[in-house]
C-alpha cells in the first residue's frame, strides 16, 4: 500500500480537517487560557471578524465548543469547551511544550506551565504508551499493514490541503505565543508533508508523487519547513541537483504531538474499526495508544491544576 493511501486512512487526517488551521489552533489556545468571548478571541488571535465567526461556528458544529448566553439584551454568547473540546487539553499542552523548547524568539515564548499537584512544580508534558507507560519515541513505533488492505480515494488529500495561508495583522493586544508552531502545523499541506516524512519519505519527487501536491506548493512548504528547522536539506546529487529532506531533532519532536492528535481522533472521531493498518509500540508489542502525563510527577494533568508562570 502506498504512503499516500496510508495517510488517507490515518486518523491524523480526520483531525487535520478540523484542527489543521492556524486560526482554529489560536482559538483553542485562548479557550484553554480562559478567554471565552468573541472580542477576546478577535483581539488575541488577530483574526478578522468574518474568519473568526466561521471558525467559531465550525467548532460549535463539531461539538468542540458550545455557546452559552451571558447577556440577553442584546443577546451575547460565550464560547465554552465541551467534553470533546476539553479532551484536546493534552494536545494543547504538547503544542505549548514544543513552542517553549524550539521557538527562538524570546518575546513570543509562552510562559512556563506550573503543575500544582501534589506540590507546585514545572509541568513537562510527556507522551507515554497507554499500556507500558514508557515515553514515546519515533523509533519505537512500527507500522503494520494488514492483509487485504484496499487502496483509498486520494482526493481526500487534495480536499484537506485546499486552504489559503493567511495571517492577520499584529494588533496591540494580539497574543504572539504559539506563533511559531502554528506557522508549521496551522497549514494542512505542511502537516501532510510531515506525516509523509514520519512514514519515511525524504525526496521531493516522492512527496510530489505520493501526495499529489502541485509543484509550486510543495516547493514552498519544503522551503518553509527547512527554514523553520524541521527539515535538513541535504544534496545527494549534483547533476542535476537533487536534495533529500531529512527530519531534524526539532522535526522529530513533533512526532509525539502528532500521535496525540491521532489518539484524540480515534477516541472522539472514531472510524478505525476497519483500518487496514496498525501502529505497534515495539517495546511492549501492543497496538499504539498514548496519553500525556506530567514528566515530573507522572500524573495526568487536569486543566484546573495547571497554571502559568507570571
Amino acid at each position: 500500500m502506498s504512503v499516500a493511501n496510508l495517510i488517507v486512512i490515518n486518523p491524523v487526517v480526520k483531525s487535520l480537517e478540523l484542527l489543521g488551521d492556524r486560526w482554529t489552533i489560536l482559538i483553542l489556545r485562548d479557550a484553554f487560557l480562559g478567554r471565552h468571548r468573541f472580542e477576546e478571541f478577535r483581539s488575541h488571535t488577530g483574526a478578522s471578524r468574518s474568519t473568526l465567526s466561521k471558525r467559531l461556528e465550525n467548532l460549535v458544529a463539531q461539538d468542540v465548543l458550545y455557546k452559552k448566553p451571558y447577556q440577553t439584551t442584546p443577546l451575547r454568547h460565550e464560547y465554552r469547551l465541551t467534553k470533546k473540546g476539553l479532551a484536546l487539553y493534552p494536545w494543547a499542552l504538547l503544542i505549548w511544550q514544543w513552542e517553549s523548547q524550539w521557538c527562538n524568539d524570546q518575546h513570543e515564548l509562552p510562559p512556563k506551565l506550573i503543575h500544582r499537584q501534589p506540590d507546585a512544580h514545572e509541568l513537562q508534558p510527556l507522551v507515554v504508551c497507554r499500556h507500558c507507560k514508557q515515553a514515546l519515541h519515533i523509533t519505537d513505533v512500527e507500522r503494520r499493514v494488514l492483509e487485504n488492505a484496499e487502496e483509498n480515494d486520494l482526493q481526500a488529500l487534495k480536499t484537506i490541503g485546499n486552504q489559503r495561508r493567511s495571517r492577520g495583522g499584529r494588533g496591540a493586544e494580539e497574543d504572539a505565543s504559539l506563533g511559531h508552531i502554528t506557522d508549521i502545523i496551522g497549514d494542512r499541506w505542511a502537516s501532510l508533508i510531515l506525516a509523509a516524512a514520519f512514514m519515511g519519505l525524504q525526496r521531493y519527487d516522492d512527496f510530489r508523487r505520493q501526495l499529489g501536491i502541485a509543484t509550486n506548493i510543495l516547493a514552498d512548504r519544503l522551503k518553509r519547513l527547512s527554514e523553520a528547522g524541521v527539515f535538513d536539506r541535504i544534496e545527494y546529487q549534483t547533476k542535476p541537483p537533487r536534495s533529500e529532506y531529512q527530519l531534524t531533532e526539532k522535526g522529530k519532536a513533533l512526532y509525539p504531538f502528532t500521535m496525540m492528535m491521532r489518539q484524540w481522533s480515534i477516541d472522539w472521531l472514531g472510524g478505525m474499526e476497519d483500518a487496514p493498518f496498525q501502529l505497534i509500540h515495539k517495546p511492549c508489542g501492543h497496538e499504539l495508544a498514548v496519553d500525556v502525563i506530567c514528566g515530573s510527577c507522572s500524573s495526568v494533568p487536569d486543566p484546573k491544576d495547571v497554571g502559568y508562570q507570571t
